[in-house]
């Protein structure tokens, strides 16, 4: 059954679609209205929670009732108090810088520290926050809080106010690992938070708290329920984040929320003043829930149609997050792009890590009389680490009539490699992979072979190159043990962190790790391989195409719910910027769509997917 917020997440859906396209080609503290000599300068110091808070609405927010406000957040998924700490003990530039200016222009600058933070700007006012699975017990402040206060203290000025960001509580259905620490109760856990803020604000002489958790539990005594949150835990992208917004303006401002004309596009009336509405009870109430009778409207009937939903406009991915069109390539290139990557990399994904630095390759067999003499055959080793102990295989064709290098068609397989033609020459996984692989039984060799017609690429004049999938993330919830992500786990760490990387985020990153490999193989023209994939490998090389630009060509075979989807029209015409060797234009098929890079635009919006997760997994 459809519940109330699930229409907007369609529509987030259809934007994400649209966008990865387009990349494979209390009242207190009172202010006076902010001027240009008179800015409200805004630092917050925790992970994804800040993130939903402050990042997205609050510029828009204060812009639209006269205050202009540059806003920081230092940025790491999940992090803790006692994390934090330790990073100011070694200085260690490990956050994701993340400014919205006055003008609303968003940059980011990794491998920040929060010592060069703090002295970014004059600000005027200083977030801390705990970790969300402990935010509810106070011993982990007790810890950790004091130590940090003592270290921003003498780094900002004298007139800077120090705040604790009282986060929200779980979802009632969230799945969190952290809920079992408040018996998954989620009244236990809001009581928890805000009695674990209170006194921790108390202990280091904080006077302002930000009750973004009393908000959000307001909220929820709506009609909109227990529907604040995307996964379980992060906020909904509009109600949810516009809420959090709604009370940092007025904690800030000290001017009341409701009435304020900002809202964000495709939020109605309804939820808007439901947002406002909880967030300044929460101000005049930080500490308990304001039950909003007023606002218990009955649910929308559930639609299940959707050619009855409403009209909205998606928002112009050549437009950048500040309103500015892209006219130029350098602007798409410097500016539009990172943010759309940045998007599914929050969003989707998960942000995937650098290529190791101790990666390496081997050819284990080249075999030149392969399929009857047509082909060479090699099998390469990419290893990932020193010790050769982590690594995986790709097994290549290369057409024997060939003149100079040759372009390559490049994707992962379902079953293995041997099984993608009955050449006796291809090795078999090892017992100590097939292990790994959790296979009862060896695939057969060349069960797959009608899905991969070798011999009419290599008679064409084309190369053909392919890993198993198993080989970089099983394909099985074995909770990140057997792939390539325990690789770059830090000390303590059991599974990515809630801002990293999943599987098909692991499989696009092994596709550009092999990429690596190509350059090196001189009978492969590395300017002209084209990735491709079905069903969820085509979300893998979409994904893959849109964080490696040295792929030239995509194909997405059927990648359906968060892939691309097109129906069979010729893609509209629009005036784009040029960006030199990048191809503009797209041949489309139902179900088999190949993209160039690095701008598409899709004339589709009739077909709306399914709701997204956080990250693909």
């Amino acid at each position: 059954m459809m519940k109330r917020n699930d229409f907007h997440v369609s529509r987030l859906s259809a934007r994400l679609l649209l966008l990865l396209a387009l990349l494979l080609a209390s009242p207190g503290g009172l202010q006076a209205k902010a001027t240009d000599a008179d800015t409200l300068r805004v630092l917050a110091i925790g992970n994804s929670f800040s993130q939903d808070a402050v990042e997205q609405y609050l510029h828009e927010l204060g812009k639209s009732e006269g205050y202009i406000m540059i806003i920081g957040n230092m940025y790491i998924g999940g992090c803790s108090l006692e994390r934090h700490v330790k990073n100011i003990r070694n200085n260690t530039p490990a956050y994701a810088y993340r400014k919205v200016d006055k003008n609303g222009e968003r940059v980011e600058i990794r491998e920040m520290t929060i010592e060069k933070a703090l002295a970014d700007e004059p600000w005027d006012y200083v977030s801390l926050q705990q970790a969300s699975p402990v935010s509810g017990i106070y011993e982990t402040y007790k810890a950790s809080l004091p130590e940090l206060v003592d270290y921003v203290k003498p780094r900002v000025s004298k007139k800077t106010v120090l705040m604790m960001h009282q986060t929200w509580a779980y979802a009632g259905n969230s799945t969190h690992s952290g809920f079992k620490n408040y018996n998954s109760s989620q009244m236990k856990m809001y009581t928890d938070i805000v009695n674990a803020v209170k006194e921790a604000a108390g202990l280091v002489g904080i006077k302002k708290i930000i009750p973004s958790g009393t908000a959000i539990q307001n909220a929820r005594t709506t009609f909109i329920g227990d529907h604040m949150n995307r996964d379980g835990y992060h906020l909904d992208l509009k109600i949810g984040r516009y809420t959090a917004a709604c009370t940092w303006f007025e904690a800030l401002t000290g001017q009341n929320v409701i009435g304020a004309p900002y809202s964000p596009k495709g939020m109605n009336y309804d939820e808007k003043e439901v947002a406002q509405t909880a967030a300044h009870a929460a101000i005049l109430c930080p500490d308990k829930v304001t039950h909003l009778v007023d606002l218990k409207q009955p649910a929308a009937k559930a639609n299940y149609n959707e050619v009855n939903v409403p009209e909205y406009t998606l928002p112009d991915a050549l437009t950048l997050e500040n309103g500015k069109p892209v006219t130029t390539a350098e602007q798409w290139t410097k500016k539009r792009r990172p943010e759309l990557l940045r998007l599914f990399e929050t969003e989707m994904f998960g942000k995937a890590p650098k290529h190791p630095k101790d990666m390496h390759f081997e050819v284990l067999t080249e075999d030149s009389h392969a399929l009857g003499g047509l082909a060479t055959r090699k099998e390469v080793n990419v290893y990932l680490t020193k010790d050769n102990k982590k690594y995986f295989t790709i097994l290549m064709y290369i057409p024997n009539q060939r003149a100079g290098t040759v372009p390559l068609f490049f994707g992962l397989n379902f079953k293995g490699n041997h099984t993608i033609s009955t050449d006796p020459g291809i090795s078999y996984p090892t017992l100590e992979k097939q292990k790994e692989f959790r296979w009862r039984k060896l695939p057969e060799r060349g069960i797959a072979s009608a899905r991969w017609p070798i011999e009419t690429i290599m008679k064409n004049g084309y190369a053909l190159a392919t890993i198993y999938r198993g080989d970089i993330d099983p394909d099985f919830d074995d909770a990140f043990k057997n792939g390539v992500h325990p690789l770059f786990y830090k000390k303590g760490q059991r599974r990515p962190a809630d801002n990293e990387w999943g599987t098909i985020a692991a499989w696009a990153w092994a596709m550009s790790c092999a990429m690596d490999y190509f350059e090196t193989d001189k009978e492969i023209d590395a300017s002209k391989v084209a990735v491709f994939g079905h069903s969820r490998h085509g979300k893998a090389a979409l994904w893959a195409g849109a964080t490696d630009p040295r792929f030239s060509l995509i194909i997405s075979n059927c990648s359906g719910c968060g892939g691309q989807r097109s129906p069979a029209v010729p893609l509209a015409k629009q005036s784009v910027p040029s960006t030199g060797n990048s191809r503009i234009g797209s041949a489309a098929t139902s179900g088999n769509t190949m993209i160039r890079r690095k701008i598409y635009r899709s004339t589709n919006t009739s077909s709306l997917p399914c709701k997204l997760p956080v990250r693909s997994t």
